[in-house]
Protein backbone atom coordinates (compact mmCIF):
# COMPACT_ATOMS: atom_id res chain seq x y z
CA UNK A 1 0.00 0.00 0.00
CA UNK A 2 3.15 2.35 0.87
CA UNK A 3 4.95 1.42 -2.20
CA UNK A 4 2.02 2.06 -4.39
CA UNK A 5 1.03 5.21 -3.08
CA UNK A 6 4.30 6.55 -3.57
CA UNK A 7 4.76 5.77 -6.90
CA UNK A 8 1.23 7.39 -7.29
CA UNK A 9 2.59 10.83 -5.86
CA UNK A 10 5.76 10.43 -8.19
CA UNK A 11 4.07 9.95 -11.03
CA UNK A 12 1.05 12.80 -10.70
CA UNK A 13 3.37 15.81 -12.08
CA UNK A 14 4.37 13.83 -15.13
CA UNK A 15 0.70 12.46 -15.92
CA UNK A 16 -0.32 15.73 -15.57
CA UNK A 17 2.00 17.47 -17.58
CA UNK A 18 1.16 15.00 -20.45
CA UNK A 19 -2.34 15.47 -19.89
CA UNK A 20 -2.11 19.01 -20.71
CA UNK A 21 0.30 18.94 -23.09
CA UNK A 22 -1.97 16.40 -25.35
CA UNK A 23 -5.09 19.03 -24.67
CA UNK A 24 -2.43 21.96 -26.19
CA UNK A 25 -1.14 19.51 -29.37
CA UNK A 26 -5.19 19.06 -29.79
CA UNK A 27 -5.86 22.90 -29.42
CA UNK A 28 -3.80 23.13 -32.00
CA UNK A 29 -5.08 20.43 -33.92
CA UNK A 30 -1.64 18.18 -34.37
CA UNK A 31 -2.07 15.44 -32.18
CA UNK A 32 -2.93 13.15 -34.82
CA UNK A 33 0.40 14.57 -36.48
CA UNK A 34 2.35 13.94 -33.10
CA UNK A 35 0.97 10.38 -32.83
CA UNK A 36 1.85 9.39 -36.23
CA UNK A 37 5.47 10.31 -35.48
CA UNK A 38 6.02 8.86 -32.70
CA UNK A 39 4.84 5.97 -34.02
CA UNK A 40 6.92 5.75 -37.04
CA UNK A 41 10.04 7.02 -34.88
CA UNK A 42 9.06 3.88 -32.47
CA UNK A 43 8.84 1.46 -35.31
CA UNK A 44 11.81 2.28 -37.28
CA UNK A 45 14.01 2.10 -33.95
CA UNK A 46 12.73 -1.51 -33.08
CA UNK A 47 12.87 -2.76 -36.69
CA UNK A 48 16.68 -1.75 -36.26
CA UNK A 49 16.69 -3.59 -33.13
CA UNK A 50 14.84 -6.71 -34.57
CA UNK A 51 17.49 -6.62 -37.80
CA UNK A 52 20.29 -6.32 -35.00
CA UNK A 53 19.33 -8.87 -33.00
CA UNK A 54 18.40 -11.60 -35.39
CA UNK A 55 22.22 -10.87 -36.87
CA UNK A 56 23.82 -11.67 -33.50
CA UNK A 57 22.10 -14.51 -32.87
CA UNK A 58 23.12 -16.02 -36.50
CA UNK A 59 26.04 -15.21 -35.58
CA UNK A 60 26.56 -16.53 -32.13
CA UNK A 61 24.94 -19.61 -33.26
CA UNK A 62 27.64 -20.02 -35.97
CA UNK A 63 30.20 -19.42 -33.04
CA UNK A 64 28.70 -21.85 -30.66
CA UNK A 65 28.77 -24.49 -33.29
CA UNK A 66 32.16 -24.19 -34.05
CA UNK A 67 34.87 -26.35 -32.01
CA UNK A 68 36.00 -24.51 -28.72
CA UNK A 69 39.70 -26.30 -29.93
CA UNK A 70 40.75 -28.65 -32.72
CA UNK A 71 41.89 -31.48 -32.40
CA UNK A 72 45.67 -31.96 -32.05
CA UNK A 73 47.58 -32.35 -35.38
CA UNK A 74 49.91 -34.61 -34.11
CA UNK A 75 47.73 -36.96 -32.97
CA UNK A 76 47.10 -40.87 -34.36
CA UNK A 77 44.09 -41.80 -36.18
CA UNK A 78 43.09 -43.37 -32.67
CA UNK A 79 43.28 -39.84 -31.12
CA UNK A 80 41.08 -38.59 -34.01
CA UNK A 81 38.56 -40.78 -33.06
CA UNK A 82 38.09 -40.46 -29.50
CA UNK A 83 38.68 -36.70 -30.23
CA UNK A 84 35.60 -37.03 -32.95
CA UNK A 85 33.29 -38.50 -29.58
CA UNK A 86 34.25 -36.19 -27.37
CA UNK A 87 33.10 -33.29 -29.89
CA UNK A 88 30.19 -35.27 -30.26
CA UNK A 89 28.89 -34.71 -25.92
CA UNK A 90 30.40 -31.28 -26.62
CA UNK A 91 27.76 -30.58 -29.45
CA UNK A 92 25.13 -32.24 -27.00
CA UNK A 93 25.86 -29.47 -24.03
CA UNK A 94 22.86 -27.05 -22.51
CA UNK A 95 23.77 -24.14 -21.53
CA UNK A 96 22.70 -24.67 -17.82
CA UNK A 97 25.42 -27.08 -17.65
CA UNK A 98 27.76 -24.37 -15.92
CA UNK A 99 25.15 -23.40 -13.05
CA UNK A 100 24.75 -26.87 -12.13
CA UNK A 101 28.09 -28.39 -10.37
CA UNK A 102 26.13 -31.90 -10.11
CA UNK A 103 25.97 -31.70 -13.88
CA UNK A 104 29.90 -30.72 -14.38
CA UNK A 105 31.07 -33.91 -12.53
CA UNK A 106 28.57 -36.05 -14.60
CA UNK A 107 29.29 -34.66 -17.66
CA UNK A 108 33.00 -35.02 -16.91
CA UNK A 109 32.57 -38.52 -16.00
CA UNK A 110 30.54 -39.43 -19.02
CA UNK A 111 33.32 -37.76 -20.63
CA UNK A 112 36.25 -40.25 -19.02
CA UNK A 113 34.32 -43.01 -19.69
CA UNK A 114 33.20 -42.67 -23.41
CA UNK A 115 37.25 -41.67 -24.04
CA UNK A 116 38.48 -45.01 -21.48
CA UNK A 117 36.43 -47.01 -22.82
CA UNK A 118 37.59 -46.10 -26.69
CA UNK A 119 40.60 -47.34 -25.23
CA UNK A 120 39.80 -49.43 -23.57
CA UNK A 121 37.18 -51.68 -24.99
CA UNK A 122 38.50 -54.84 -23.24
CA UNK A 123 38.26 -53.91 -19.95
CA UNK A 124 34.87 -53.87 -17.35
CA UNK A 125 35.74 -50.12 -16.04
CA UNK A 126 37.96 -49.10 -18.15
CA UNK A 127 38.34 -45.48 -16.14
CA UNK A 128 40.79 -46.85 -13.96
CA UNK A 129 42.94 -47.99 -16.72
CA UNK A 130 46.10 -45.61 -15.73
CA UNK A 131 48.74 -45.61 -13.50
CA UNK A 132 49.89 -43.07 -10.39
CA UNK A 133 52.61 -41.44 -12.24
CA UNK A 134 50.32 -40.78 -15.44
CA UNK A 135 47.76 -39.13 -13.26
CA UNK A 136 50.43 -37.18 -11.14
CA UNK A 137 51.81 -35.75 -14.82
CA UNK A 138 48.38 -35.09 -16.19
CA UNK A 139 47.46 -32.92 -13.47
CA UNK A 140 50.98 -31.58 -13.39
CA UNK A 141 50.44 -30.03 -16.79
CA UNK A 142 46.64 -29.05 -16.21
CA UNK A 143 47.47 -27.28 -13.47
CA UNK A 144 50.30 -25.16 -15.11
CA UNK A 145 47.58 -24.51 -18.15
CA UNK A 146 45.30 -23.10 -15.81
CA UNK A 147 47.71 -21.10 -13.78
CA UNK A 148 48.97 -19.79 -17.25
CA UNK A 149 45.80 -18.83 -17.96
CA UNK A 150 44.85 -16.76 -15.32
CA UNK A 151 47.85 -14.75 -15.51
CA UNK A 152 47.64 -14.25 -18.85
CA UNK A 153 43.64 -13.48 -19.33
CA UNK A 154 42.02 -13.01 -16.16
CA UNK A 155 42.09 -9.14 -14.43
CA UNK A 156 43.71 -9.13 -11.19
CA UNK A 157 44.29 -12.65 -10.28
CA UNK A 158 47.76 -12.28 -9.94
CA UNK A 159 46.54 -9.27 -6.61
CA UNK A 160 43.48 -11.35 -5.14
CA UNK A 161 43.83 -13.69 -2.73
CA UNK A 162 41.52 -16.22 -2.01
CA UNK A 163 40.01 -14.65 1.58
CA UNK A 164 39.24 -11.56 0.16
CA UNK A 165 37.10 -14.34 -2.52
CA UNK A 166 35.55 -15.49 0.74
CA UNK A 167 34.94 -12.19 2.67
CA UNK A 168 33.31 -10.80 -0.07
CA UNK A 169 30.97 -14.07 -1.03
CA UNK A 170 30.51 -13.18 2.87
CA UNK A 171 28.46 -10.27 1.65
CA UNK A 172 26.32 -11.60 -0.21
CA UNK A 173 23.02 -11.35 1.79
CA UNK A 174 23.57 -7.70 2.16
CA UNK A 175 24.08 -7.29 -2.14
CA UNK A 176 20.91 -9.22 -2.86
CA UNK A 177 19.08 -6.95 0.08
CA UNK A 178 20.52 -3.92 -2.06
CA UNK A 179 19.44 -5.57 -5.50
CA UNK A 180 15.90 -5.93 -4.32
CA UNK A 181 15.27 -2.35 -3.25
CA UNK A 182 16.93 -1.47 -6.62
CA UNK A 183 14.55 -3.69 -8.61
CA UNK A 184 11.47 -1.90 -6.42
CA UNK A 185 13.12 1.88 -7.37
CA UNK A 186 13.38 0.36 -10.81
CA UNK A 187 9.32 -0.56 -11.21
CA UNK A 188 8.44 2.81 -9.30
CA UNK A 189 10.50 4.62 -12.68
CA UNK A 190 8.57 2.65 -15.20
CA UNK A 191 5.66 3.89 -13.43
CA UNK A 192 6.59 6.95 -13.78
CA UNK A 193 7.19 6.78 -17.52
CA UNK A 194 3.61 6.14 -18.37
CA UNK A 195 3.24 10.36 -18.11
CA UNK A 196 4.19 9.93 -21.63
CA UNK A 197 2.75 6.18 -22.69
CA UNK A 198 4.73 6.80 -26.27
CA UNK A 199 7.87 6.89 -24.81
CA UNK A 200 7.05 4.35 -22.11
CA UNK A 201 5.98 1.80 -25.26
CA UNK A 202 9.31 2.37 -27.22
CA UNK A 203 11.09 1.71 -23.83
CA UNK A 204 9.22 -1.53 -22.78
CA UNK A 205 10.04 -3.05 -26.33
CA UNK A 206 13.49 -1.44 -25.40
CA UNK A 207 14.20 -3.00 -22.67
CA UNK A 208 12.71 -6.45 -23.77
CA UNK A 209 14.77 -6.24 -26.69
CA UNK A 210 18.02 -5.66 -24.59
CA UNK A 211 16.41 -8.34 -22.03
CA UNK A 212 16.14 -11.13 -24.93
CA UNK A 213 19.20 -10.34 -26.40
CA UNK A 214 21.48 -10.15 -23.05
CA UNK A 215 19.60 -13.96 -22.71
CA UNK A 216 20.91 -14.59 -25.81
CA UNK A 217 24.52 -13.78 -25.25
CA UNK A 218 24.34 -15.13 -21.87
CA UNK A 219 23.05 -18.75 -23.60
CA UNK A 220 25.75 -18.70 -25.55
CA UNK A 221 28.46 -17.57 -23.19
CA UNK A 222 27.55 -20.16 -20.59
CA UNK A 223 27.53 -22.58 -23.56
CA UNK A 224 30.93 -21.93 -24.83
CA UNK A 225 31.70 -22.52 -21.10
CA UNK A 226 30.27 -26.16 -21.15
CA UNK A 227 31.82 -26.79 -24.00
CA UNK A 228 35.40 -25.94 -22.78
CA UNK A 229 34.57 -28.39 -19.51
CA UNK A 230 33.62 -31.22 -21.47
CA UNK A 231 36.70 -30.71 -24.04
CA UNK A 232 39.50 -30.16 -21.89
CA UNK A 233 38.09 -33.33 -19.57
CA UNK A 234 38.13 -35.26 -23.33
CA UNK A 235 41.82 -33.59 -23.91
CA UNK A 236 43.03 -34.46 -20.55
CA UNK A 237 41.20 -38.06 -20.72
CA UNK A 238 43.06 -38.72 -24.36
CA UNK A 239 46.47 -37.65 -22.80
CA UNK A 240 45.64 -39.74 -20.06
CA UNK A 241 44.21 -43.46 -21.70
CA UNK A 242 46.49 -42.82 -24.85
CA UNK A 243 49.56 -44.32 -23.22
CA UNK A 244 51.22 -40.99 -24.09
CA UNK A 245 51.97 -39.90 -20.46
CA UNK A 246 53.30 -43.56 -19.58
CA UNK A 247 56.43 -42.00 -21.78
CA UNK A 248 56.83 -39.27 -20.04
CA UNK A 249 56.03 -41.15 -16.87
CA UNK A 250 59.03 -42.95 -17.15
CA UNK A 251 61.25 -39.78 -16.81
CA UNK A 252 59.54 -38.63 -13.88
CA UNK A 253 62.56 -38.88 -11.70
CA UNK A 254 65.05 -37.44 -14.11
CA UNK A 255 62.78 -34.73 -14.51
CA UNK A 256 62.64 -33.90 -11.17
CA UNK A 257 66.23 -33.58 -10.44
CA UNK A 258 66.65 -31.54 -13.12
CA UNK A 259 64.11 -29.49 -11.99
CA UNK A 260 65.52 -29.03 -9.03
CA UNK A 261 69.39 -28.32 -10.61
CA UNK A 262 67.61 -25.66 -12.74
CA UNK A 263 66.17 -24.14 -9.27
CA UNK A 264 69.23 -23.65 -8.09
CA UNK A 265 70.59 -22.66 -11.50
CA UNK A 266 68.10 -20.32 -12.01
CA UNK A 267 68.76 -17.11 -9.34
CA UNK A 268 69.82 -14.37 -11.51
CA UNK A 269 72.95 -12.11 -10.77
CA UNK A 270 75.68 -12.71 -8.14
CA UNK A 271 74.93 -12.98 -4.40
CA UNK A 272 74.99 -9.26 -3.06
CA UNK A 273 77.33 -8.68 0.09
CA UNK A 274 76.84 -5.35 1.97
CA UNK A 275 79.93 -3.98 3.39
CA UNK A 276 79.03 -1.40 6.35
CA UNK A 277 80.60 0.32 9.26
CA UNK A 278 81.09 3.93 10.77
CA UNK A 279 83.34 6.20 9.14
CA UNK A 280 87.31 4.98 8.93
CA UNK A 281 86.21 1.90 9.88
CA UNK A 282 88.55 0.52 7.15
CA UNK A 283 85.09 -0.73 4.77
CA UNK A 284 86.96 0.26 1.64
CA UNK A 285 90.28 -1.19 2.70
CA UNK A 286 88.32 -4.50 3.23
CA UNK A 287 86.91 -4.33 0.07
CA UNK A 288 90.32 -3.57 -1.26
CA UNK A 289 92.23 -6.30 0.76
CA UNK A 290 89.36 -9.09 -0.90
CA UNK A 291 89.94 -7.49 -4.38
CA UNK A 292 93.83 -7.78 -3.76
CA UNK A 293 93.56 -4.85 -5.84
CA UNK A 294 93.23 -1.10 -5.00
CA UNK A 295 89.88 -0.96 -6.36
CA UNK A 296 87.68 1.45 -4.17
CA UNK A 297 87.32 4.45 -4.90
CA UNK A 298 87.91 4.09 -8.69
CA UNK A 299 86.73 0.83 -10.38
CA UNK A 300 83.24 0.68 -8.81
CA UNK A 301 80.32 -0.18 -10.36
CA UNK A 302 77.32 2.53 -9.76
CA UNK A 303 74.37 1.18 -7.98
CA UNK A 304 71.07 3.11 -6.18
CA UNK A 305 71.88 6.16 -4.22
CA UNK A 306 75.38 6.37 -2.44
CA UNK A 307 76.16 2.55 -2.83
CA UNK A 308 78.97 1.80 -5.58
CA UNK A 309 79.71 -2.24 -5.98
CA UNK A 310 82.72 -4.52 -6.89
CA UNK A 311 82.63 -8.21 -8.08
CA UNK A 312 84.84 -10.05 -6.06
CA UNK A 313 85.67 -13.98 -6.77
CA UNK A 314 86.74 -16.50 -4.22
CA UNK A 315 89.14 -19.39 -4.02
CA UNK A 316 86.29 -21.71 -5.60
CA UNK A 317 85.94 -19.84 -8.90
CA UNK A 318 82.33 -18.27 -7.80
CA UNK A 319 81.49 -14.55 -7.78
CA UNK A 320 80.10 -11.62 -5.15
CA UNK A 321 79.01 -8.22 -5.32
CA UNK A 322 80.56 -6.49 -3.00
CA UNK A 323 78.75 -3.07 -2.13
CA UNK A 324 80.42 -0.35 -0.39
CA UNK A 325 78.21 2.68 1.23
CA UNK A 326 78.76 5.66 3.31
CA UNK A 327 79.88 5.70 6.79
CA UNK A 328 76.57 5.24 9.12
CA UNK A 329 75.83 8.29 11.13
CA UNK A 330 77.31 11.07 8.41
CA UNK A 331 76.04 10.47 4.87
CA UNK A 332 74.08 7.09 5.81
CA UNK A 333 71.63 6.40 8.29
CA UNK A 334 69.90 3.04 10.02
CA UNK A 335 67.01 3.99 7.51
CA UNK A 336 68.74 3.74 4.62
CA UNK A 337 70.93 0.48 5.74
CA UNK A 338 67.75 -1.20 6.66
CA UNK A 339 65.95 -0.49 3.27
CA UNK A 340 69.53 -1.48 1.50
CA UNK A 341 69.91 -4.78 3.37
CA UNK A 342 66.17 -5.84 2.83
CA UNK A 343 67.81 -6.58 -0.73
CA UNK A 344 71.30 -8.08 0.08
CA UNK A 345 72.25 -11.63 0.94
CA UNK A 346 74.86 -11.22 3.41
CA UNK A 347 76.89 -8.23 5.56
CA UNK A 348 79.91 -7.58 6.36
CA UNK A 349 80.01 -5.40 9.34
CA UNK A 350 83.73 -3.70 9.68
CA UNK A 351 84.14 -2.24 13.41
CA UNK A 352 87.73 -1.13 14.65
CA UNK A 353 89.07 -3.77 17.27
CA UNK A 354 90.73 -0.85 19.35
CA UNK A 355 87.96 2.05 19.33
CA UNK A 356 85.38 1.33 22.28
CA UNK A 357 83.14 4.11 20.66
CA UNK A 358 80.69 0.94 19.42
CA UNK A 359 77.33 2.55 19.86
CA UNK A 360 76.34 3.54 16.74
CA UNK A 361 77.02 -0.02 15.48
CA UNK A 362 74.85 -1.44 18.43
CA UNK A 363 72.22 0.26 17.44
CA UNK A 364 72.26 0.00 13.61
CA UNK A 365 72.22 -3.73 14.66
CA UNK A 366 69.72 -4.08 16.73
CA UNK A 367 67.75 -2.16 14.20
CA UNK A 368 68.37 -4.27 11.56
CA UNK A 369 67.29 -7.13 14.11
CA UNK A 370 63.78 -5.47 15.18
CA UNK A 371 63.56 -5.27 11.35
CA UNK A 372 63.49 -8.47 10.21
CA UNK A 373 61.92 -9.67 13.53
CA UNK A 374 58.87 -7.68 12.70
CA UNK A 375 59.11 -9.19 8.87
CA UNK A 376 59.30 -12.74 9.33
CA UNK A 377 58.30 -13.09 5.09
CA UNK A 378 61.87 -12.08 4.80
CA UNK A 379 65.21 -13.56 5.68
CA UNK A 380 67.68 -12.12 7.47
CA UNK A 381 70.90 -11.93 5.82
CA UNK A 382 73.75 -13.53 7.91
CA UNK A 383 76.24 -11.06 9.24
CA UNK A 384 79.56 -11.16 9.98
CA UNK A 385 82.17 -8.82 11.44
CA UNK A 386 85.36 -7.62 10.92
CA UNK A 387 87.74 -6.50 13.98
CA UNK A 388 89.97 -4.26 11.49
CA UNK A 389 92.73 -2.55 13.20
CA UNK A 390 93.81 -5.12 15.28
CA UNK A 391 97.96 -4.32 14.47
CA UNK A 392 96.50 -1.31 17.08
CA UNK A 393 96.13 -3.05 19.73
CA UNK A 394 98.59 -2.99 22.01
CA UNK A 395 101.52 -3.63 22.12
CA UNK A 396 101.13 -1.44 18.84
CA UNK A 397 104.60 -2.04 17.81
CA UNK A 398 104.40 -5.74 18.07
CA UNK A 399 103.34 -7.37 14.39
CA UNK A 400 104.75 -10.75 14.31
CA UNK A 401 101.72 -12.68 12.21
CA UNK A 402 100.05 -15.43 12.63
CA UNK A 403 97.77 -15.01 15.58
CA UNK A 404 96.13 -17.73 17.40
CA UNK A 405 93.27 -16.03 19.34
CA UNK A 406 90.97 -19.12 19.60
CA UNK A 407 92.36 -20.67 21.87
CA UNK A 408 94.26 -17.50 22.28
CA UNK A 409 98.24 -18.06 22.75
CA UNK A 410 100.45 -16.89 25.22
CA UNK A 411 101.97 -13.86 23.31
CA UNK A 412 100.29 -10.44 24.14
CA UNK A 413 98.92 -9.12 20.90
CA UNK A 414 97.04 -12.63 20.31
CA UNK A 415 95.43 -12.50 24.29
CA UNK A 416 94.36 -8.65 23.31
CA UNK A 417 92.72 -9.82 20.13
CA UNK A 418 91.38 -12.52 21.81
CA UNK A 419 89.92 -10.36 24.51
CA UNK A 420 88.69 -7.54 21.26
CA UNK A 421 86.63 -10.09 20.00
CA UNK A 422 85.05 -11.47 23.45
CA UNK A 423 84.21 -7.86 24.27
CA UNK A 424 83.04 -6.84 20.68
CA UNK A 425 81.10 -10.17 21.08
CA UNK A 426 79.29 -9.06 23.80
CA UNK A 427 78.63 -5.56 23.46
CA UNK A 428 77.07 -6.11 19.67
CA UNK A 429 74.79 -9.38 20.48
CA UNK A 430 76.98 -11.91 18.02
CA UNK A 431 78.52 -14.70 19.02
CA UNK A 432 82.36 -14.92 18.76
CA UNK A 433 82.41 -17.14 15.59
CA UNK A 434 80.98 -14.45 14.11
CA UNK A 435 83.92 -12.28 14.28
CA UNK A 436 86.63 -12.35 12.01
CA UNK A 437 89.99 -9.62 13.45
CA UNK A 438 91.73 -8.50 10.33
CA UNK A 439 94.66 -6.34 9.51
CA UNK A 440 93.42 -4.30 6.57
CA UNK A 441 95.79 -1.81 5.51
CA UNK A 442 97.81 -2.36 1.49
CA UNK A 443 101.34 -2.72 3.31
CA UNK A 444 100.57 -6.06 5.49
CA UNK A 445 96.92 -6.90 5.24
CA UNK A 446 96.03 -10.06 7.14
CA UNK A 447 93.56 -12.94 7.72
CA UNK A 448 92.23 -12.22 3.63
CA UNK A 449 92.25 -15.57 3.41
CA UNK A 450 89.41 -16.49 6.74
CA UNK A 451 87.06 -13.93 5.14
CA UNK A 452 87.08 -15.01 1.90
CA UNK A 453 86.60 -18.24 3.45
CA UNK A 454 83.72 -17.71 4.85
CA UNK A 455 82.16 -16.03 2.19
CA UNK A 456 82.47 -19.08 0.02
CA UNK A 457 81.14 -21.37 2.88
CA UNK A 458 78.53 -19.05 3.44
CA UNK A 459 77.36 -19.25 -0.19
CA UNK A 460 74.63 -22.06 0.66
CA UNK A 461 72.98 -19.70 2.92
CA UNK A 462 72.85 -16.52 0.83
CA UNK A 463 71.47 -18.86 -2.05
CA UNK A 464 68.32 -19.72 -0.07
CA UNK A 465 68.46 -16.07 1.31
CA UNK A 466 68.61 -14.71 -2.53
CA UNK A 467 65.44 -17.31 -3.80
CA UNK A 468 63.18 -15.85 -0.37
CA UNK A 469 63.88 -12.72 -2.00
CA UNK A 470 63.40 -13.44 -5.22
CA UNK A 471 60.55 -14.93 -4.66
CA UNK A 472 58.44 -12.30 -2.29
CA UNK A 473 59.03 -9.49 -5.39
CA UNK A 474 55.65 -8.25 -5.64
CA UNK A 475 53.81 -8.91 -8.98
CA UNK A 476 53.14 -6.24 -11.34
CA UNK A 477 49.69 -4.72 -10.24
CA UNK A 478 50.00 -1.83 -12.90
CA UNK A 479 46.81 -0.98 -14.53
CA UNK A 480 48.24 -1.79 -18.13
CA UNK A 481 49.01 -5.39 -16.82
CA UNK A 482 45.44 -4.77 -16.04
CA UNK A 483 44.35 -3.94 -18.65
CA UNK A 484 46.25 -6.63 -21.00
CA UNK A 485 44.05 -9.42 -18.58
CA UNK A 486 41.00 -8.11 -19.35
CA UNK A 487 41.64 -7.40 -22.64
CA UNK A 488 42.90 -10.99 -23.63
CA UNK A 489 40.52 -12.89 -21.88
CA UNK A 490 37.65 -10.81 -23.13
CA UNK A 491 38.82 -11.85 -26.94
CA UNK A 492 39.43 -15.42 -25.89
CA UNK A 493 35.90 -15.67 -23.95
CA UNK A 494 33.93 -14.01 -27.19
CA UNK A 495 36.26 -16.35 -29.97
CA UNK A 496 35.16 -19.38 -27.66
CA UNK A 497 38.96 -20.56 -27.09
CA UNK A 498 39.93 -20.19 -23.55
CA UNK A 499 42.75 -22.55 -23.40
CA UNK A 500 45.54 -22.51 -25.72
Amino acid sequence: MGFGLAALVVAAPFVALFGFGLLWLHQQGWLLIWAGAAAFATGLVWSALLWLRRRWQVELRDRAEQPVRPADPDWAPLEQAAWAEVARLSEAVEPTLVTDRDRLLQTAEQTLRAVAGHYHPEHDDPVWAFTLPEALLLSERISARLRRLLLDEVPFSHRIRVGQVLRLWGYKPAVTAGLSYGQRAWRAYRLARLANPLHALAAELRGLFMQELSTTARDYLLRRLGRIWVEEVGRAAIELYSGRLQRDAEALAALAEAEGAEREAALPGRPRVLVVGQPQAGKSALINVLLGEQQAGSDALPLTGDRVGYICGLPGGDEVLLIDTPGLGRKWDVDQLIQTADGVDMVLWVSPAHRADRGPDRAALQALRDHFQAHPERRSPPIRLIASHIDRLSPKREWAPPYRWDPPEERPKAQNIAAAREAMARELELAPGQIIPARLDAVAPYNREQVLAELEALLPVMAQGRRVRLERQPASGRVAEVVRQAARGGRRLLSGALWR
